[in-house]
């Protein structure tokens, strides 16, 4: 197609602005204005200057010959612009680039009409960790990630983008991703942020390795049995790297009969139940009323916390669950359960106990629903994070062929806890779709839906999302749709 000098030289002028957004601002668009433009006074330097050549043969559908690949035909911004206006005004060409030329495939031709885009109500920053916030992208994930950091329009807001990531746990995760892939145009500040956040995760990681490697011989050496669960268990054994799975604290399942001694046991190792202080030094008792109305409410023990003056954790916290389920929804998966089908793998240089194929899908799953209903996790903005669809797909690949769909249909029947576990399963397929089978999800699906738009209904205080769920799992604002208060004191810390 022949087009104009004012066309190529806007366009030229769109590939030089994404490649160095941060550097400069172009001139006005009135075309020869520009020509004298050194391209290195605009930010191109050498580097970026091959990257510029590759992307204005694939933008203009060029293949530019060895001979005119010289520091001086790309000198300026006007001579960029006659060089491609003389490939594009079918000129001959050397042998050897018209050659090289590919012939028009009808499949790059784009439909007369796209499909809508399901995520659209994501915007661009919940688009882009879409494509980012998974273990593995595909080529596809690559060059919508980089569509999506280079468009002018919509544009990326960076800082929404930063902080979505961070919301949903994924930032490490993401970070390791667009450093992986080589995505940009990001610029050197911003992929040093992201960069500085992969290693403290990793640095995160290690340290925990290192507390959870005493924790465990603790417990063996004191004949505790203890179920190592979530992240513990998930970030070394699902993910090809430990820095993308932020870990916040330990989780574990203990046994009524475990109770005591394992309190014993993490006094002795420097651990006391309460809240960090105010200047994140000590820990403080929770007050008598939060410690009554969590032992009559929750499924679980007030976490033990140890201060320390590791560089990347100034806090160690264990929780501790006793039940799957809180009391108020008349259902119980309790500790004993998951210990009777559990095994011992190697795990943070010692040996654990880790729930079964199965139990492991159910906890995650429910987990998940609970977070995402629950008035105090919506309060929180950690209703809905990423990363727990994420260890679902995970886990789901790793146990693809050991995984029973039958013990797990099963057990999620004994429990009466179907509809939370389709819960996460299905909305795991919205957000990544093609990884769960599909036989499964139909095994699982209540015949009535509604209850996937509620919430409230574990706190005695039903409502219904007033938005989708592709509307608010991006919007950082969704608490504006909730009028409810959760009754759960929490320690501070916890959220």
């Amino acid at each position: 197609m022949q087009r104009s000098i004012e066309q190529v030289s806007a366009m030229v002028a769109d590939l030089v602005r994404r490649l160095v957004p941060e550097q400069f601002d172009l001139p006005p668009r009135n075309g020869d204005s520009w020509d004298a433009s050194s391209l290195k006074d605009l930010g191109i330097d050498s580097l970026v200057l091959v990257q510029l050549v590759n992307e204005t043969e694939q933008a203009f559908g060029i293949r530019i010959a060895d001979d005119d690949l010289s520091a001086e035909t790309f000198a300026t911004f006007g001579s960029v612009v006659a060089l491609v206006a003389r490939y594009g005004s079918g000129e001959p060409q050397p042998a050897a680039a018209a050659a090289a030329q590919p012939e028009p495939s009808p499949a790059a031709v784009p439909p007369a009409e796209e499909r809508p885009d399901p995520w659209a109500a994501a915007g661009p920053e919940g688009a882009l960790l879409l494509c980012t916030a998974k273990v593995g992208m595909t080529a596809d994930d690559v060059t919508r990630a980089v569509g999506l950091l280079g468009a002018q329009e919509p544009p990326l807001d960076w800082g929404v983008f930063v902080d979505l990531a961070t919301r949903h746990r994924v930032l490490g995760l993401v970070a390791h991703n667009i450093d992986r892939e080589h995505l940009g145009p990001i610029g050197p500040v911003r992929r040093s942020v992201l960069r500085a956040a992969y290693l403290y995760n990793l640095g995160r990681a290690h340290s925990w390795e290192r507390e959870r490697r005493q924790l465990l011989a603790s417990f063996n050496a004191d004949g505790l049995t203890p179920v190592a669960r979530k992240g513990m268990y998930l970030a070394p054994y699902v993910y090809p790297d430990v820095a993308m799975r932020y870990m916040e604290d330990t989780d574990i399942y203990v046994t009524g009969g475990d109770v005591e001694g394992l309190g014993r046991t993490m006094r002795r190792l420097g651990y006391a139940q309460g809240s960090y202080s105010r200047d994140r030094r000590t820990v403080q008792d929770v007050p008598r009323d939060t410690e009554l109305f969590w032992a009559l409410n929750v499924a679980a023990l007030t976490p033990f916390q140890r201060a320390t003056s590791d560089p990347y954790i100034d806090f160690f916290s264990v929780d501790v669950r006793r039940d799957l389920m809180e009391p108020a929804s008349g259902k119980s998966i309790p500790a004993e359960d998951f210990l009777a089908r559990a095994r011992r793998v190697p795990l943070a240089g010692d040996t654990a106990l880790v729930p079964s194929d199965e139990d492991v899908l159910l906890d995650v799953g429910v987990h998940l629903f609970r977070e995402a209903t629950t008035l105090s996790s919506i309060r929180a903005g950690k209703d809905l994070c990423l990363i727990r669809f994420v260890d679902i797909v995970q886990w789901y690949r790793h146990t693809r062929d050991t995984l029973d769909p039958d013990a797990l249909v099963a057990l999620a029947e004994r429990y009466d806890v179907t509809a939370e576990l389709y819960y996460s399963l299905h909305f795991t397929d919205e957000l990544y779709p093609g990884v769960l089978a599909p036989e499964l999800l139909d095994r699982l699906r209540p015949d009535d839906l509604g209850y996937l738009e509620e919430y409230g209904r574990l706190d005695g205080k039903p409502a219904t999302w007033p938005v989708g769920f592709r509307h608010r799992v991006f919007d950082r604002n969704r608490l504006r749709h909730v009028s409810e208060q959760s009754a759960l004191p929490r320690p501070q810390g916890q959220w």
